[in-house]
């Protein structure tokens, strides 16, 4: 899957895709292969070129993720361009409903909102979990959980819609 990522405002695009506990991530023209591993929720293994990575996530309440590397925090936004609204302006005020889908087929393991509650543009609400690999759902545009269709440790297919944020 093809990924634009800001890691303390440095923009970059990103081909991504994981399996078995390896991540294959190509970007400036380069390839690297990662061994992941999560000993526990928000908390990452990773092994890259014999040298090995804590990586901690956190969600700030503005909605934004900060990931901490080896004891240096810094501020992370993921989008993936195939799955943003037509209709999503870039500062996340866009007008009407979203609807939120499963990336791919999976199980949630994670529910990080209730309906009614007030969400910030990018900020994440379910982590849909496939292959090892946990993928969070996030909110494309400022607004409020209007309804939400899943609960934790239910499974999904690809394209189910999971949540809808107006």
């Amino acid at each position: 899957m093809k990924l634009e990522l800001d890691i303390d405002g440095q923009l970059m695009e990103v081909e991504f895709n994981s399996a078995d506990g390896l991540a294959h991530l190509t970007f400036a023209g380069r390839s690297y292969q990662a061994s992941v591993s999560e000993p526990e929720p928000g908390i990452f293994v990773v092994i890259l070129n014999a040298r090995v990575y804590r990586c901690a996530l956190d969600r700030l309440p503005t909605g934004e993720t900060e990931v901490t590397v080896n004891g240096e925090r810094m501020p992370v936004a993921i989008r993936d361009r195939k799955r943003l609204p037509a209709n999503a302006g870039s500062d996340g005020r866009s007008g009407g409903r979203a609807t939120l889908v499963s990336p791919m087929p999976g199980k949630v393991v994670r529910v990080m909102c209730s309906v009614g509650d007030e969400v910030a543009a990018n900020q994440g609400l379910l982590v849909v979990e496939a292959m090892k690999m946990q993928n969070e759902v996030q909110s494309p545009k400022i607004g409020k959980v209007a309804e939400l269709r899943v609960r934790e440790g239910q499974t999904v297919n690809a394209g189910e819609v999971l949540a809808v944020v107006e």
